[in-house]
């Protein structure tokens, strides 16, 4: 089937695709000092953990 719709352009794609013009996505820059601010705070999203015994589930039996 043809292509009725041209393919969405979103800016993360450009910047991706063309990174010889210094663009900046600024929402992905907002969202990333977001993240950053939080985790600051405490407010992150917890790490990962890396074995079973890190888990905070590991000491739970039910």
């Amino acid at each position: 089937m043809v292509a009725y719709y041209p393919p969405k352009i979103d800016i993360a794609a450009i910047v991706r695709q063309y990174p010889s013009l210094e663009m900046v996505n600024e929402d992905e820059q907002t969202r990333l000092e977001d993240i950053e601010f939080k985790k600051k705070r405490g407010k992150g999203a917890p790490k990962k953990a890396k074995t079973k015994s890190d888990s905070r589930r590991a000491g739970k039996r039910r």
